[in-house]
């Protein structure tokens, strides 16, 4: 596992969170689980509408 700091735009808030993410994904597919773990994040702090992902990084 490596965690990643996953940012994004939400009614021009810019939120950001650490996720432990699986270490073997790479290219579409970690993105793809980015803005997964946005869509569960917004809906968990009742976020409703449109992002925008604005940042990845591995730390």
């Amino acid at each position: 596992m490596e965690y990643h700091r996953i940012s994004f735009i939400h009614n021009d808030t810019e939120y950001s969170f650490i996720k432990a993410m699986n270490d073997r994904l790479t290219g579409y597919s970690l993105m793809s689980a980015c803005r997964i773990e946005v869509q569960i994040y917004m809906k968990e702090h009742n976020l409703k509408g449109k992002y925008i992902l604005t940042g990845m990084a591995k730390i």
